[in-house]
């Protein structure tokens, strides 16, 4: 959905990659889970989120999924895609990106030595999934399944049926096109596999933090090896 919306004009779609694109990004969603969720902070409103998504011309998936009803209250005119994922399909896709990430051992120890971008990202996935489905997180599959299933049923009863489209994916872009008022591209309609996207994206981050690391550890480890080198040398 996040490629077919950008092949209709509608800009920069912000989803769960932008915020490892935008280390920072992930520090605002933080604080709005804890507000949300567990009570601390502000609870964001239009301002806030006019912040975060201001440059973005659409949302899909999560983190934004999360949030809305908090962003149809911010955006009362905004258009609706309901488009639910067979459960058991959802679920999987989620322990092959995100639940994957949450889980690897290599990168919470990321989180304590590279503080610009995993130092960021693995306490708000965390506040994240902990807020939304609970201590047990994705490990509790039936849970996280409802869970899943009753986020989109709110959103039925929230919006008005002019403004909301139930999209089953394989349907082309004759539905979404008509929802949009937008004239259907001379292109297949785009299909990417987000789970091998997320896992691709999260490699190269993964190397670019050892970059980083190499280089705030290397003086330090230099700096050892001088001071025992010295040491050899005077005995």
């Amino acid at each position: 959905m996040r490629n077919a919306l950008k092949e209709l004009g509608y800009g920069n779609v912000y989803h769960m990659l932008e915020v490892i694109q935008n280390p920072p990004d992930a520090v605002m969603w933080k604080e709005a889970f804890e507000a949300k969720c567990f009570g601390r902070g502000k609870k964001y409103g239009k301002a806030e989120w006019d912040a975060l998504l201001g440059d973005y011309g659409a949302c899909v998936d999560y983190p934004s999924a999360a949030f809305m009803p908090e962003l149809i209250a911010a955006y009362p005119k905004a258009k609706v895609i309901v488009s639910m994922r067979n459960p058991d399909a959802w679920y999987t896709s989620c322990m092959n990106s995100v639940g994957k990430f949450e889980r690897s051992f290599f990168l919470n120890i990321f989180a304590y030595l590279d503080p610009f971008l995993f130092g960021r990202l693995y306490p708000f996935i965390n506040v994240m999934l902990t807020g939304t489905f609970g201590e047990s997180k994705f490990q509790d599959e039936a849970k996280a399944k409802s869970i899943y299933v009753a986020m989109h049923e709110e959103v039925r009863q929230m919006v008005p049926e002019d403004r909301l489209l139930e999209y089953k994916l394989g349907q082309g872009w004759e539905p979404l096109c008509k929802f949009l008022d937008k004239d259907i591209p001379p292109k297949p309609f785009p299909h990417v596999n987000e789970s091998a996207e997320f896992a691709e994206r999260q490699k190269l981050s993964g190397t670019l933090a050892m970059r980083r690391i190499a280089k705030r550890l290397l003086p330090s480890l230099l700096g050892v090896v001088a001071v025992i080198g010295s040491y050899l040398y005077i005995r």
